[in-house]
């Protein structure tokens, strides 16, 4: 009861702190009692402006009700990972090149592909193989051609690099000059939402050929709806529009604008000021003030905030599972989602456990309970606690759900030092490794589940994770379905939950805001977690 009346005085002292900055106070607010600390920054891009020559074509921009303005996005940090090269890019990296790079395929919300680079698509009989047609007449913003020498040249470059999303992927083979066939070490049901993600997003080898790999990493040049125009490190990213683009007429806007923020709080007031045209929030008092504000809103089904052990260190407490489940009954899942997402958080005992397909019934829940905490930690060797670090990515996890989680591991004698790195750093740990404690992480979910499962726990998704015995018999099972069947998902995810592989506690509610004026056809789709561009369109009295 003390938590719960805790949580909700941190939530009027937060709105109350808002309300004063937005009058101009200058207001501090110190509550974390775990130790926060932050590292010196690991440089991954370039210092500076990286700014594109001028454009060379000189196609007309149409006109009509729809067509004109800026859009304007905003990202809590910048791009960690190359956004030029997707041999070398990670996810923030696809999502932030998107205007300038496209993939082969789409995938909607049903799960159901859709060509964007490629036309036509079918998988062998015997699943050894898929064959895509790819579109004809598109240039690179270069004005080099796409054909199929192009596309195995960047889908051999996944391979060659072992990016998660081509490790199924045996060779690619050019068919003819616009026909590419993937021969595939197995067959899985996900090999054509793979196809949607950005292990598949087109660059123009013609670039990189004349300007080197290095040159491309901060500078995309891809086939998109929006040519590629500047750079600058955590802080802004800046495209136009394409004139020549495939896709007749469109885009909507002359140009896409996405400007980092790193304080929730500066985001949110920008937004009510109408810098910008959409803002993601994670819950809690952001999102009620700005549905009381009158806000159009969107939500949907979101992914699962987890915490991640280092497990792979033998050395480490988290690699004892007694520890791990001692975590996981430490925590109030109840009273953190009630807390700290006012409305817009669920419990998460399990992964996913917001999807029918997914939810586990009869799961017998390690529901709240200290002196079983207490009782798993002195059996597993630590009858004190011990000391450990959580590094937690707060582009996607709200620093305030580590500082809860965080003091109920501390009532239980686990007490973590909370390390909040630079985006460059994270990545790092994540795909090198970590050896000293957790990572704060949040899972999305994908069109076909298992496709999370080979992305985030599969190659080096997390470097220093150990996955159970039984986990890859499993999704190896699961994905050499024919077709997706959620009860061999619902095995993968019991095997995890019973070696406590991962420690979730709630569960997303994912929502964007948009002013007014501001459209977004493909969110009702495609997701709300980023926009099509191409779609996109803003109305005549809303145009900044």
């Amino acid at each position: 009861m003390f938590r719960k009346s805790l949580f909700i005085l941190i939530a009027l002292v937060t709105l109350i702190s808002l309300l004063l900055v937005a009058c101009g106070e200058d207001t501090t607010t110190t509550a974390a009692p775990a130790t926060t600390t932050a590292p010196a920054t690991t440089t991954k891009a370039p210092t500076g402006t990286t700014t594109a020559p001028a454009a060379t074509t000189t196609a007309p921009v149409p006109t009509g009700d729809k067509y004109g303005g800026t859009w304007r996005e905003v990202l809590t940090v910048g791009p960690a990972r190359p956004i030029g090269y997707p041999p070398e890019a990670g996810n923030d990296s696809f999502t932030t090149s998107s205007p300038s790079n496209e993939t082969l395929l789409g995938v909607k919300l049903d799960s159901s592909v859709y060509g964007i680079l490629a036309t036509d698509w079918k998988i062998a009989d015997d699943g050894s193989s898929v064959t895509l047609s790819l579109r004809k007449g598109v240039k690179f913003h270069d004005g080099s051609d796409f054909n199929a020498d192009v596309c195995k040249w960047n889908l051999d470059g996944q391979i060659a690099a072992k990016t998660a999303g081509s490790i199924n992927w045996k060779s690619i083979e050019k068919v003819d000059d616009y026909t590419i066939r993937i021969n595939l070490i197995t067959y899985t049901n996900t090999v054509l939402s793979n196809l949607a993600a950005g292990v598949t997003q087109q660059v123009s080898k013609a670039y990189v050929d004349k300007n080197g790999v290095e040159a491309a990493k901060w500078h995309p040049v891809g086939t998109g709806p929006f040519v590629f125009e500047s750079f600058e490190r955590d802080a802004k990213i800046t495209y136009k529009r394409n004139p020549n683009y495939w896709d007749t007429g469109k885009p909507y806007v002359d140009g896409v604008t996405m400007t980092v923020i790193s304080d929730a709080t500066v985001r949110k007031l920008a937004f009510q000021k109408g810098d910008f045209d959409r803002l993601a929030v994670a819950g809690g008092v952001d999102a009620n003030e700005l549905k009381a504000a009158g806000f159009a809103m969107k939500t949907q089904a979101g992914g699962t905030f987890v915490l991640i052990p280092d497990s792979m260190n033998a050395n480490s407490p988290w690699s004892n599972v007694s520890v791990r489940l001692a975590a996981s009954y430490a925590l109030d899942r109840e009273a953190l989602a009630e807390g700290l997402g006012l409305g817009y958080l669920n419990p998460a005992y399990q992964l996913y456990p917001g999807y029918p397909d997914l939810a586990i019934p009869n799961l017998a829940l390690t529901k709240y309970d200290t002196a079983k905490a207490k009782s798993l930690l002195k059996e597993a060797g630590y009858p004190t606690g011990f000391k450990s670090v959580i590094h937690v990515f707060t582009r996607i996890v709200p620093s305030n759900y580590i500082t809860a989680v965080a003091g109920y591991l501390r009532d239980v004698g686990i007490n973590l030092d909370i390390d909040v790195p630079t985006a460059g750093k994270y990545d790092d740990l994540r795909y090198r490794g970590w050896n000293d404690g957790l990572l704060g992480h949040g899972l999305i979910t994908m069109s076909n589940k298992n496709s999370a499962f080979t992305t985030y726990f599969s190659g080096t998704g997390f470097f220093s994770l150990k996955m159970p015995v039984g986990y890859k018999e499993g999704i190896d099972a699961s994905l050499a379905s024919r077709n997706y069947d959620p009860k061999l998902v619902q095995q993968v995810i019991q095997i995890m939950y019973d070696d406590m592989t991962v420690i979730p506690y709630t569960e997303q509610i994912q929502i964007a805001f948009y002013q007014k004026g501001v459209n977004d056809p493909g969110a009702d789709e495609l997701g709300i977690a980023w926009p099509r561009f191409k779609d996109v369109w803003i109305e005549k009295s809303a145009r900044k």
